[in-house]
């Protein structure tokens, strides 16, 4: 089975989408309904589900047909699929039908092992559906929101709307969508590139009142500000997990980058963040670093259940780092 990502994924026989995020796959499955379409706008789509993947399904909708239109089929649902339809799958699988596009979506789970295994081993694509969760992944998502529809966004507003927005890729979507359709041009101009100004506007100041925001204040030592940046996000109803877990990935980012011959290749970050990384390093030795990663490490473990008070955790966490900045100098 060959792996292949949602916003490259071409035609074939059978598709197969795996994961537990519906946004990827939902990505995917759009655009190949879209390219079956632009091959042949006559191409027939059929849904296998709930009564209609009863025994007999798949023939009824794969077996050649007397008008040789094209057709698409989905199964949404594989991985409860009824055992009459894994079994006509699992015979399909040596023999598919030339003009038509099977596509497999399996949401998790162990059911239909015996089917994926066989899909792995047929060599079928792939798209991963899996939840979205490293930096670079969700960057990457976000540049490819945008070039879908021929538009493009400069890095460092990229890196402001992860910050952003970066827990829910439901909602990093939808606020992707908004910047493309407010910055759309006037007809017969070009599109503009979407720059940081475009993404603060947008936000209303959410950028700044973010964890990352608050991890960007305490590694500069600026106590007072980092300590009102995270009063916010908490009146805002901001979880403390998640904000050590923005500050967590700030920090050992920042350790990194420490690292000899650390490069934006090796670390798998962008040259711009590399670099704005390196700046903010150089105010920091191995001591302070470690001090500081203790202390991120101590409030991990009390919010997740550890401590009695979450937000106090959190707090005396960024006041450490602040101290362990300035005790660097």
């Amino acid at each position: 089975m060959s792996d292949v990502e949602w916003h490259s994924v071409p035609l074939a026989p059978i598709v197969l989408l795996q994961g537990t995020e519906p946004l990827i796959a939902s990505r995917a499955l759009e655009r190949l309904r879209r390219l079956a379409q632009e091959a042949d706008p006559s191409v027939a789509v059929h849904e296998l589900v709930g009564e209609s993947a009863g025994a007999g399904a798949l023939a009824q909708v794969a077996s050649p047909s007397l008008f040789g239109e094209p057709r698409f089929v989905v199964v949404p649902e594989l991985q409860s699929a009824p055992d009459a339809l894994v079994g006509e799958l699992l015979d399909y699988l040596p023999r598919p039908e030339p003009d038509v596009t099977l596509v497999l979506i399996h949401r998790g789970g162990n059911r239909g092992k015996k089917l994926l295994d066989a899909l792995k081993k047929a060599g079928v694509p792939r798209v991963d559906a899996s939840p979205v969760k490293r930096l670079q992944d969700k960057q990457a998502f976000v540049a490819a929101e945008f070039a879908r529809t021929e538009r493009r966004i400069q890095p460092e507003a990229l890196g402001a709307l992860v910050d952003a927005f970066g827990t829910d890729l439901s909602e990093l979507a939808a606020i992707s969508r908004q910047l493309i359709h407010d910055s759309m041009p006037e007809p017969g101009q070009q599109a503009p590139v979407v720059s940081l100004e475009d993404v603060h506007a947008l936000t209303a100041g959410r950028v700044e009142s973010t964890a990352f925001a608050v991890a960007d204040a305490a590694i500069a030592g600026r106590e007072q500000e980092a300590l009102q940046l995270l009063q916010q996000a908490q009146l805002a109803g901001a979880d403390p997990v998640p904000i050590v877990a923005a500050i967590a990935s700030k920090m050992r980012s920042l350790a990194k980058v420490t690292a000899p011959n650390a490069s934006a290749r090796t670390l798998g970050m962008p040259d711009w963040m590399l670099r704005n990384l390196g700046r903010e390093a150089r105010a920091w030795n191995d001591r302070s670093l470690a001090r500081a990663l203790e202390a991120v490490a101590r409030a991990d473990h009390e919010v997740k259940g550890a401590g009695r008070d979450p937000r106090w955790s959190v707090q005396r966490m960024v006041m450490e780092i602040c101290r362990a900045r300035r005790a660097a100098r």
